[in-house]
């Protein structure tokens, strides 16, 4: 039997256990006892963002806030919703998932935000799954195509981007059938993000008979990654497909070029930030593909982007970007959603506005319904041009012969 002393030293290692324990399980714990109480005032209604401002990939939140608050800009202009001013609270996460869950905490309990709106990253988002559950807020637009946000149906969440399962789709029809590859590697981030890239792009290659001849990898907010270059090199692929941020893709595409991957294919997907990237390639850029979920936001002959133009023009912007639009895209969906949710809108109504939407840009559509939160399939292709991403239908394997 332990004498007092031991069962008193006991008790003592095990209180260090917990205070040891809790520092590393505030991730969970801030996702609990979270505010239910999401008020709309008389005078506005509050909207919660937290996104990457600062840090490896703080461009491309700042372009999808602009985009966003482009348009919130125009509806105040308008008078708000429902006579309410809409007002958008934003935190800087660093594309670091503890922060983004203690920006939420802060959202929901301090500030009363009454739904949420552009969250950027898988990593990010995913970590607040359960404080979104736990609060019953709703999110729409998660900037992330990842599975975990579509299936199951996550009942909170509107997804307004095509996945990344349908962007690897696009990305590895098009190579094989169009450039006849047969040799497919990947780069990848090292987390969530690159994991569900690694299932999309695996899942498009089996269905044609195909696996991944060689695999890299990076660290998130990184940027070193020649291991990985090494790894994907002696592979010999046709075409590498890049689930990644834009400064580690650019280095790999570039290092890889010089390495003598002059004639291998690179192909990005949306959330890389197109102009960031092309910014970074430099010379380096020409023949890169990169998949979208918005249309070009150049083509000001489309009604959406005429408009998207029209109003970042109105808060004093011209950098128009595909991330910035799709920040924009977002807003237009839920400014919609609190406009059918009524006079006094709750979460339910907010909820019940959304599951019946529907909104024609033309050049494509948003849509959800009581059994789908996914509001868009639709992915279109762009090649790197003399330092543009130029929509393309059909890839020409003359365009690689560089």
């Amino acid at each position: 039997m332990a004498g007092p002393g031991k069962s008193l030293g006991g008790a003592f290692l095990l209180l260090i256990g917990v205070l040891v324990v809790l520092p590393f399980s505030g991730q969970r714990a801030a996702g609990q006892f979270l505010s239910h109480d999401h008020p709309v005032s008389t005078r506005e209604i509050k909207i919660g963002m937290s996104n990457a401002e600062s840090g490896r990939i703080g461009l491309l939140g700042v372009e999808i806030r602009q985009g966003c608050e482009a348009y919130l800009s125009r509806i105040n202009k308008r008078g708000g919703v429902s006579g309410r001013r809409l007002v958008l609270i934003k935190y800087d996460d660093r594309y670091e998932p503890v922060d983004t869950v203690s920006n939420v905490e802060r959202l929901v309990d301090q500030d009363k935000v009454f739904t949420l709106l552009d969250f950027l990253g898988t990593p990010t988002c995913r970590a607040i799954l359960p404080m979104i559950n736990e609060a019953n807020i709703v999110l729409v637009g998660p900037i992330s195509g990842a599975a975990i946000f579509r299936q199951p149906m996550q009942r909170l969440i509107f997804n307004t981007r095509a996945s990344y399962g349908e962007e690897a789709e696009t990305l590895v029809s098009h190579l094989v059938t169009d450039l006849g590859c047969k040799r497919v590697a990947l780069f990848r981030q090292d987390d969530s993000f690159g994991d569900a890239g690694r299932t999309a792009v695996m899942e498009a290659l089996r269905r044609r008979g195909l696996l991944l001849v060689g695999e890299g990898e990076y660290v998130r907010n990184s940027v070193k990654a020649s291991d990985a270059l090494y790894h994907i090199a002696k592979s010999k692929p046709d075409a590498v497909i890049l689930f990644g941020t834009y400064k580690p893709c650019a280095d790999l595409i570039i290092e890889a070029k010089k390495s003598g991957l002059q004639n291998t294919i690179f192909c990005n997907v949306s959330v890389v930030g197109t102009e960031p990237l092309i910014k970074y390639l430099g010379e380096y850029g020409d023949g890169v593909i990169i998949s979208q979920v918005v249309p070009s936001p150049y083509d000001d002959t489309l009604p959406l982007v005429h408009d998207y133009q029209t109003d970042m023009r109105d808060v004093g912007l011209t950098n128009f970007t595909y991330l910035g639009l799709e920040g924009y895209v977002n807003a237009v969906v839920l400014v919609e959603g609190l406009r059918r949710a009524g006079h006094d809108p709750t979460e339910d109504s907010l909820i019940d506005a959304l599951e019946h939407l529907k909104i024609d840009f033309r050049s494509f559509a948003i849509q959800f319904s009581t059994d789908s939160r996914q509001g868009t399939h639709q992915v279109f292709l762009t090649k790197v041009d003399h330092g543009r991403a130029i929509p393309i239908q059909k890839l020409n394997p003359a365009d690689y012969a560089r």
